[in-house]
């Protein structure tokens, strides 16, 4: 088995909570600025028609999900700064952080990991790894690029195939998740 240690970044990019920020604080202003000079009625989707009174408070409810938004991606920001995550490649395990929100590692054997699936929901990509204490999803974009994820994948499926071969057991063979979707 490939015995040398690989470490990735494994945490929100700056991309993301800039244009996150800047586009709800945008919405913020703009929904802000209809609310306080709104006087007309609001019909939403031809079911739900609000009069002028119900239109301005849907629009300072919109505004305030917004500023929520704002507020998230600046937590963002301080999660980015001050917790420093990462996926570790050991030769027998993965280390991964506990929990998105953890500063506390967890390890995951090779030998334990008994499926590797890859999903992709609203346009955001996953790694399922399956293994006796449950699943454990690594996030695309909370690798440093697209190239790093493809990458994590097939070192993933490949050490878990060393790791299975190793220890002789008679497993399903784990196919690779195909990096190109």
């Amino acid at each position: 088995m490939d015995g040398d240690v690989r470490e990735y970044e494994y945490r929100p990019r700056w991309t993301m909570i800039v244009f996150c920020a800047a586009f709800f604080a945008l919405c913020a202003a703009v929904l802000g600025s209809k609310a306080a000079n709104n006087d007309r009625g609001l019909i939403i989707n031809r079911i739900i028609e609000l009069g002028p009174d119900g239109a301005t408070t849907f629009y300072w409810v919109l505004t305030a999900l917004s500023g929520g938004f704002v507020a998230m991606a600046a937590f963002l920001a301080y999660h980015r700064v001050t917790f420093q995550q990462r996926l570790v490649f050991g030769p027998a395990a993965v280390t991964v952080p506990a929990s998105r929100w953890s500063r506390e590692e967890k390890e995951i054997a090779y030998r334990d990991i008994v499926a590797l699936s890859e999903a992709t929901i609203g346009g955001q990509r996953f790694l399922h790894v399956a293994h006796p204490g449950g699943k454990y999803s690594i996030t695309a974009s909370m690798l440093p690029s697209k190239a790093a994820f493809a990458e994590v994948c097939e070192l993933l499926a490949v050490r878990v195939q060393a790791a299975h071969a190793g220890n002789q057991r008679q497993a399903e063979p784990i196919a690779a998740p195909d990096p190109a979707t």
